[in-house]
């Protein structure tokens, strides 16, 4: 089951990165397990960026742009996303995934709309 952007009023209360899987369990003690592969990735892809676009004042662009290859099968940026959500980077995994979840454009995009109609 894919709910990563169900529970957006839930905190992460554990996370635990295999070489395989993102399990997340959120503070109502429901269980999130993602693929680390192409599928997961595009899961992901699809949850977090394709309504919400990168934009200008995000952060981990890096790996907005690795989600974005790796749901496309894209073996470099699943390589890259692997590593980058690993033990060895818990700490900022932890951050990237709680960021991704929370993020929310709406003020970004009505700022950025209104500096260029103020251009024109």
């Amino acid at each position: 089951m894919f709910i990563i952007m169900e529970y957006l009023d839930k905190e992460i209360k554990t996370l635990i990165l295999t070489d395989t899987t993102i399990e997340i369990t959120y503070d109502n003690d429901i269980i999130e397990i993602i693929n680390k592969n192409g599928d997961g990735y595009k899961n992901l892809y699809n949850a977090w960026l394709l309504e919400q676009p990168m934009f200008i004042s995000d952060i981990y662009k890096m790996q907005m742009r690795d989600l974005n290859f790796a749901a496309r099968n894209n073996e470099e940026s699943i390589n890259n996303l692997n590593i980058f959500l690993s033990n060895d980077n818990y700490d900022e995994a932890l951050k990237f995934i709680t960021y991704m979840r929370k993020r929310d454009l709406t003020f970004e995009r009505k700022r950025w709309n209104l500096l260029n109609n103020i251009k024109t």
